[in-house]
């Protein structure tokens, strides 16, 4: 009898185990979830990869408050502007057009563009998908007459990752029309919170185009991040940024070539929305505007 209930309490035991392992599993596998929104993909002799899609080598960011790979803005960006810190600045490469000889650029007016961009949420366990939401955000591009730019204010609701692309976005679309950015102030307005390097793509064209006097096509979104090199790479969740594309009510997305996007057109047939891919800002810029990019005008 006794060794009846030994061997009772022993199962008992094992299955109370089992199950506190089961549930530690699942706490795991959420955690796991919540922390791969963004992923840090280093790269030798070349500023960090910031992607919301896993690539081989790379790391979970975790925690936005933990990030501090370089300081962006030395003061509060709700009151001042920073300065482009010297690991973007240093990275861009001499592929992009510009020009040697720096000339101070005439003054221009203030010139305020409504970009669009798409925005998702956490994916539930087990699942590929999760909540999308399309936004429309507002660039004010300025000339700064003290020429001690770039002055950038960031909206207190761009995130650290988001602060990154953004702040690379300035470096790159300058260069790449050849524009002194020292002579240039940039703000940056978004209605809700946004974190990720997504829409940096969207805001290097959206700089260029500012600058170039250039319309951006009204019917357009894009999903892809900057790089110092001026290409635009990968991200992930294309399908829902894509119905966050269709509820802004936009008939043409474009998104970086670097992925087998064969499944992206045809999801994009049914929601009635055409799909370019692109590889670099300039071809990104040509979409969005119908104009090639190049340097500004110097009088």
């Amino acid at each position: 009898m006794y060794q009846v209930l030994s061997k009772s309490k022993g199962r008992t035991g094992l299955l109370s185990l089992l199950c506190l392992l089961s549930s530690c599993a699942i706490v795991l596998t959420f955690y796991s979830s919540v922390c791969a929104e963004t992923w840090v993909c280093p790269r030798p002799g070349q500023a960090d990869l910031y992607t919301d899609r896993e690539w081989p080598g790379c790391r979970q960011l975790g925690e936005t408050k933990t990030y501090s790979p370089m300081t962006i803005s030395p003061t509060p960006k709700s009151s001042q502007g920073g300065i482009l810190s010297p690991e973007i600045a240093d990275h861009v490469t001499s592929g992009i057009p510009q020009r040697h000889e720096r000339r101070k650029p005439s003054p221009f007016p203030e010139v305020s563009l409504q970009l669009p961009l798409l925005s998702v949420g956490q994916a539930k366990v087990g699942s590929i998908t999760g909540s999308w939401t399309g936004l429309v955000t507002q660039l004010i591009v300025e000339y700064k007459a003290d020429g001690k730019g770039p002055e950038i204010l960031d909206d207190s609701n761009l995130m650290s990752v988001s602060v990154h692309s953004f702040h690379t976005a300035v470096e790159v679309a300058t260069k790449a029309v050849g524009y002194d950015p020292r002579y240039l102030r940039v703000r940056i307005l978004v209605p809700t919170r946004l974190d990720g390097p997504s829409a940096g793509g969207i805001f290097a064209v959206g700089i260029a185009a500012a600058l170039l006097g250039d319309p951006i096509r009204q019917d357009i979104c894009m999903s892809g991040t900057i790089e110092p090199d001026a290409e635009i790479h990968p991200v992930g969740r294309l399908v829902d940024k894509m119905n966050a594309c269709r509820d802004l009510r936009k008939t043409t997305m474009i998104v970086p070539d670097g992925l087998d996007n064969s499944h992206l057109n045809f999801t994009g047939a049914e929601r009635s929305i055409q799909v370019i891919e692109v590889h670099t800002l300039s071809e990104a810029y040509s979409a969005a505007t119908g104009q090639i990019l190049r340097p500004v005008p110097i009088n």
